[in-house]
């Protein structure tokens, strides 16, 4: 601690900064097991030290220096791995709160409404990251990045739930094939990312994903693969903005089968109403290894907030990928 510390007070001295950024997300596990909650006390107390530095040198530089914390996309999470960040934000020690996967996939379902109940009355920003990949699961062999669609299908959903802004981690133009978005105009993507009045119109997918980070014993809620037994519902929940629920809307399964999938061996509602099948689709990516099916959602059902999916099948599948389009 005091060797970072005292970095942070070189960087202060050394810059005349308009604010820092602390990325406990990198990396999210600071304290052995079983003591996450004695890290409570200790990360408050050098986030105090670090904002008491600030303090100092706004005198100094005659201007405000504002302080930014990364932590996991919900409160419970980061509350188990000993980032009190509510906490924070009430005792003024923060002024932009960052919640974010950590980096396995961009997470399209964090829980913005309830950071803004625990933040209200704090001034604090609230912003979702966006990481620049996307899994459908943990074990998923694919390595893939967000399109632009699926990027505005994430942001308009967080924004919708009360984010205050976007932040985007690992967008970047490269010419390094690690690192590379290729499947993005970037200059397009800046002008849009946070901006729903430029995206509300425009084609987005919503893609269910998953958190990648976890506190130590926290249950872990993973959505996908779902192995759907013959005549057993399974219910996905995928939230959708307001701005969605008048353009047509598709929803796209990909499955996993030992026998092939037919019109007649699956239903599919959404929040209550029957799909219409359309067949196999050659899904753009990012998409499953699997094969993926088609079924068109009826005008007027889907709506602001949380839809449900329902699936019933006739046969053994394993869904490995479930997404709503809309244009």
């Amino acid at each position: 601690r005091d060797h970072h510390f005292a970095l942070i007070r070189e960087i202060v001295e050394k810059y005349d900064m308009d604010g820092l950024e602390l990325d406990w997300m990198r990396f999210g596990f600071h304290f052995r097991p079983g003591f996450e909650g004695e890290g409570l006390k200790i990360l408050t107390d050098f986030m105090k030290d670090v904002r008491n530095l600030l303090d100092q040198w706004e005198s100094i530089r005659g201007h405000m220096i504002k302080l930014s914390a990364r932590v996991p996309s919900r409160p419970q999470t980061a509350m188990g791995l000993g980032m009190d960040a509510v906490c924070w934000a009430k005792m003024g020690l923060v002024d932009t709160l960052v919640v974010t996967p950590f980096w396995a996939t961009i997470e399209t379902d964090m829980p913005i409404e309830i950071w803004k109940h625990l933040l209200d009355g704090t001034g604090v920003t609230l912003l979702a990251g966006m990481e620049v990949l996307i899994r459908a699961y943990p074990r998923s062999p694919l390595r893939q990045y967000n399109s632009l669609e699926t990027l505005r299908g994430a942001t308009m959903s967080l924004l919708d739930r009360g984010a205050d802004g976007i932040y985007l981690f690992n967008y970047m133009e490269s010419t390094n094939p690690i690192t590379v978005v290729d499947t993005i105009d970037y200059s397009l993507l800046l002008q849009e990312a946070g901006n729903p009045e430029i995206i509300k119109n425009k084609p987005r997918r919503h893609v269910m994903t998953y958190a990648d980070t976890w506190a130590p014993g926290e249950p872990e809620a993973i959505p996908l693969p779902a192995l759907c037994q013959p005549g057993q519902y399974r219910t996905f929940r995928m939230y959708m903005d307001s701005y969605s629920q008048d353009m047509s809307t598709m929803i796209y399964l990909g499955m996993a089968t030992q026998e092939e999938i037919g019109e007649d061996d699956c239903e599919v509602l959404l929040n209550g109403v029957p799909c219409k099948w359309t067949g196999s689709v050659d899904l753009d990516k990012p998409a499953p290894e699997e094969a993926v099916y088609g079924f068109k959602v009826s005008d007027g059902v889907p709506h602001r907030g949380y839809n449900a999916i329902e699936v019933n099948f006739k046969k053994q599948v394993n869904i490995t990928w479930v997404e709503i389009s809309v244009k």
